[in-house]
């Protein structure tokens, strides 16, 4: 690929300058994504608004989180408590699993508080052949209740002709499911929950790379909903020598964002996991996009 116009301070991140920016299209972004599975783009954006209109031109569709309140109509506050954050995939615990997830980074903190990154591409290669292989034979499955208040207001993000929670049936939910046969949905009427398990391979195959990774929420938070239980979809555990192995290797591959004000990120959702150091700078203030390529 060349791309002699910009330049990484990691191997693993593009970053674009503002001067590059304004020529930038999308298939040479999906290209640099590809490539790098991180693009940087540096003081590029400078409101929430602005960012949820990049993303939007720069997506087919947009995901959400239907526990954040959003802005400009692609843009959530990160607002997860202070807590350290495990690595994951964003969403990567349902049947909802964007392509891309994106960061705006308003205010950058000063002290510590970084969005942590993890190539999944080079866990993969570290893993033993045994843990790997355990991998590649189990599916990986997420199970736990949803409350009806997100589950319904989900249904209307993906439902263009629903607008009011309220209203929402489901049946409109089992109809953007459709037929997954990674899926299984029970409604439970006495309190508006669902209980849902969803499966899916540990090592993914990016559209961007083409290339097969370790990616997934194995390590990942719960914030905002029920801590899920994640076994295989056969019913088996997965043994803790193997979770110990993924902590482990995922560590030494994990590296900090290096936030400035104004920088906007974007992830291959499918390959790289990120996570988050605990915050000690309230001056943080950073939004999150989900969409699809």
């Amino acid at each position: 690929m060349n791309t002699p116009a910009y330049h990484s301070e990691s191997p693993d991140v593009s970053i674009i300058e503002p001067r590059h920016f304004a020529s930038l299209g999308k298939a040479e972004l999906y290209e640099l994504l590809g490539h790098y599975g991180v693009v940087l783009l540096r003081n590029c954006i400078h409101n929430a608004e602005d960012f949820s209109a990049y993303v939007k031109q720069n997506s087919s569709r947009l995901s959400l989180d239907p526990a954040r309140v959003m802005v400009g109509g692609a843009a959530q506050l990160v607002d997860a408590g202070r807590q350290a954050i495990g690595l994951h995939c964003e969403n990567g615990n349902s049947p909802f699993w964007p392509d891309i997830t994106w960061f705006y980074c308003q205010e950058a903190p000063r002290k510590g508080s970084q969005t942590t990154l993890c190539d999944g591409e080079k866990v993969l290669a570290k893993l033993s052949p045994a843990c790997r292989t355990f991998f590649e034979n189990n599916p990986i499955r997420y199970s736990r209740t949803v409350a009806g208040d997100k589950w319904r207001r989900l249904v209307c993000h993906y439902s263009p002709a629903l607008s009011d929670p309220a209203a929402v049936e489901i049946e409109d939910l089992m109809q953007i499911v459709g037929d997954d046969s990674q899926t299984q949905i029970s409604f439970n009427p006495a309190d508006d929950s669902i209980h849902y398990a969803f499966s899916t391979s540990a090592i993914l195959v990016s559209e961007f790379s083409q290339r097969p990774a370790f990616a997934n929420s194995i390590l990942g938070p719960s914030f905002n909903y029920e801590v899920p239980v994640i076994d295989t979809a056969s019913g088996l555990p997965i043994p803790s020598e193997f979770l110990h192995e993924i902590a482990e290797v995922s560590a030494q591959y994990t590296y900090p964002v290096g936030w400035r004000d104004h920088d906007m990120v974007m992830i291959d959702n499918r390959r790289v996991m990120h996570g988050r150091e605990a915050i000690v700078d309230e001056r943080r203030r950073i939004f999150n996009a989900l969409s699809y390529r």
